[in-house]
C-alpha cells in the first residue's frame, strides 16, 4: 500500500478531510465535519479508520487549527503557509497575509490548468486569484475578495431590522425566480441578493479578463460553486477538489 497523507481543508464553514498517496491521487471518499463544532474527539472519531503517515493542513480559521494540531498530534503536521511558495508570491506585496485557502487555490491552478487562470472559490468569503506565467514562472498577480452569498443575505437581515433572514433554500436560483421586480418583500430580496451576487462575480470575472487584456481561463470551487445545479455561464470548469490538490502541490513542492 502506498503512502497514505491526510489533506486537511479547514474553512469558515466546512472543515474538509481527504487522503492522498504518494503522487498525490486523491482517494474518492471526502469527509466533512462543521468547523464550528470541530473538536479532537469529533476529529478523532471521525479519521478512526483512515491510516495516514503525515497530515497538510490548510486553515483559515486559527482555532479550528488549533483543535486540528490537538486531535492529530501524534503525527506529523505541516501547517501550509506562504513560505511554501515564495516563487508563486513573489509580486505580493504581504505573502504572509494571503490565506492557506488561496494559496492552495493559486497552486493548484498553476499546476493543472493553462494560464492565465482565475481560481474563484465561493465559500462564506468569495475569493478570485489570478495566476500567470510571468518570466517563465507561475505567478499569483493578485486578486479579489468579496461576500459569499450566504454572508450578504446574513448582513442584510442583521443590519435592517424589518427584513426577515432567508433560508438556503430561499437563496437557491430556482427559488429566485428570473425577475428583477419582486412583488413582496422575500421576492425583492431574492431578486437584490441572488441576482445581485450572480451579478457581482459576473462583473468581477469580466473586470479581471479587461485588466489581463484577453480571455482567462476560469476554475470555479467552493460550497457554492454549482449551487444552481450547473456550472456558472462566466465559468470554464468546476473543480471540487482544487483546494486538496493545491495542499498537496505545495507540501510537495510541485509549485513555488
Amino acid at each position: 500500500m502506498k503512502e497514505q497523507t491526510l489533506l486537511i481543508d479547514n474553512s469558515n464553514t466546512l472543515t474538509k478531510f481527504t487522503l492522498a498517496d504518494a503522487d498525490g491521487k486523491l482517494c474518492g471518499e471526502r469527509r466533512c465535519l462543521p468547523t464550528a463544532r470541530l473538536a479532537p474527539p469529533s476529529v478523532k472519531r471521525l479519521l478512526a479508520d483512515w491510516s495516514f503517515e503525515q497530515v497538510i493542513l490548510g486553515s483559515v480559521v486559527p482555532t479550528g487549527q488549533d483543535v486540528l494540531q490537538q486531535a492529530l498530534s501524534e503525527h506529523p503536521i505541516h501547517v501550509v503557509c506562504g513560505a511554501d511558495c515564495p516563487k508563486l508570491l513573489r509580486l505580493y506585496e504581504q505573502p504572509s497575509c494571503v490565506g492557506a485557502d488561496r494559496l492552495a487555490n493559486a497552486a493548484a491552478v498553476a499546476l493543472h490548468y493553462p494560464l492565465p487562470c482565475l481560481a474563484v472559490d465561493l465559500g462564506t468569503a468569495c475569493t478570485l486569484d489570478a495566476v500567470v506565467m510571468q518570466e517563465g514562472t507561475p505567478t499569483l498577480l493578485g486578486g479579489a475578495i468579496a461576500p459569499g452569498l450566504q454572508a450578504l443575505s446574513q448582513a442584510l437581515s442583521q443590519r435592517a431590522n424589518l427584513l426577515p433572514k432567508l433560508s438556503w433554500d430561499q437563496l437557491a436560483p430556482a427559488a429566485a425566480g428570473s425577475s428583477l421586480l419582486g412583488r413582496s418583500t422575500v421576492a425583492a430580496m431574492q431578486a437584490g441578493i441572488v441576482r445581485g451576487f450572480d451579478g457581482m462575480l459576473r462583473a468581477l470575472v469580466r473586470g479581471i479578463e479587461e485588466e489581463l487584456e484577453g480571455k482567462v481561463y476560469v476554475v470555479v470551487t467552493g460550497g457554492d460553486a454549482t449551487r444552481g445545479g450547473a456550472l456558472p455561464d462566466w465559468a470554464d470548469v468546476h473543480d471540487a477538489d482544487l483546494t486538496l490538490k493545491g495542499l498537496f502541490a505545495l507540501w510537495r513542492h510541485l509549485i513555488c
